[in-house]
């Protein structure tokens, strides 16, 4: 009798050791078969699989492995409990277009929105969202604001072939701070400063010299891209650029490109794609 005993309190010992080996408590069908053959009996693992402390690691063919190796009915009806959630839960959601995948990758990484966004803006080909595409993005608790820059970047949500974008009126006057204006040539320094948009034309203020700041026309403009810096998963595009039509280029830096930010860019870009989207933007190779 004290031997059975002993084998009892062993197979059960075997069984939470097994349980506990991979650093959380996971009873599997391994673990189960080594602590029946151990001698442990039937309401000792019913006690372990029915600790909501412990997860359960298997499916529904290793229920029948378990019958077949004459582990108790009473086991395996408490294992069928604590499985029958999962076995019903149905498969995640997958989206038709693979590239959603890495947008939510984007999403959940902590990347501010107004970088996701701007990269949606530049995809190519145009997103055409079916059903489970939209559902996967939702499930995967995808902004609405980015689903709707991925809904306007296909030909349906866009203006008709040859119609002018609506511009929105802009404000009285935007300020865009955190700027260094790029100055080519070895011995040129680059200056900080900021832009400012009032009406239609943007003009730069020194924040060293007034004598160094200047003003143009933003329907003057042959081309407005960005500089962007390959990076995985995304391009980084701090720097943006103007050329004037038959005149000079103009180039901005993020001021906290070092420490990877590129905000103030980003805010330039969206205004100007809200505030005048019959601009030519893109690189100027295009």
């Amino acid at each position: 009798m004290e031997r059975a005993i002993a084998r009892s309190w062993l197979g059960i010992a075997v069984l939470v050791l097994a349980t506990a080996a991979a650093g959380a408590e996971v009873v599997t069908v391994n673990s189960i078969l080594i602590a029946h053959r151990a001698g442990a009996t039937a309401d000792g693992i019913v006690a372990v699989v029915g600790n909501p402390d412990n997860s359960i690691a298997m499916t529904a063919d290793d229920l029948v492995t378990l019958r077949t190796a004459g582990v108790p009915g009473k086991v395996v009806t408490a294992l069928e409990a604590r499985l029958a959630a999962p076995i019903l839960t149905p498969t995640s959601l997958q989206p038709d277009d693979p590239r959603l995948v890495d947008l939510v990758r984007l999403s959940t990484s902590g990347i501010s929105e107004a970088i996701i966004a701007e990269q949606v803006r530049q995809s190519n080909p145009a997103f055409e969202l079916s059903v489970a595409d939209l559902l996967y993005l939702k499930e995967n608790g995808v902004l609405e604001s980015i689903i709707a820059s991925l809904m306007a970047t296909h030909p349906a949500g866009q203006s008709a072939p040859g119609a002018v974008p609506t511009a929105l009126a802009a404000p009285p006057e935007i300020d865009f701070d955190d700027l260094v204006l790029v100055r080519p040539g070895f011995l040129k320094k680059s200056r900080p400063g900021r832009l400012v948009m009032q009406d239609d034309s943007l003009a730069w203020v020194d924040a060293a010299d007034p004598k160094d700041n200047f003003e143009f026309q933003i329907t003057g403009l042959e081309k407005v891209w960005f500089t962007c810096q390959a990076r995985t998963p995304e391009n980084f595009c701090h720097q943006i650029n103007f050329q004037i039509v038959k005149g000079p280029e103009y180039r901005f830096r993020d001021v906290n490109q070092e420490s990877g930010s590129n905000v103030a860019v980003l805010k330039v870009m969206e205004a100007l794609r809200k505030y005048f989207p019959q601009a030519a933007f893109g690189s100027p190779d295009a």
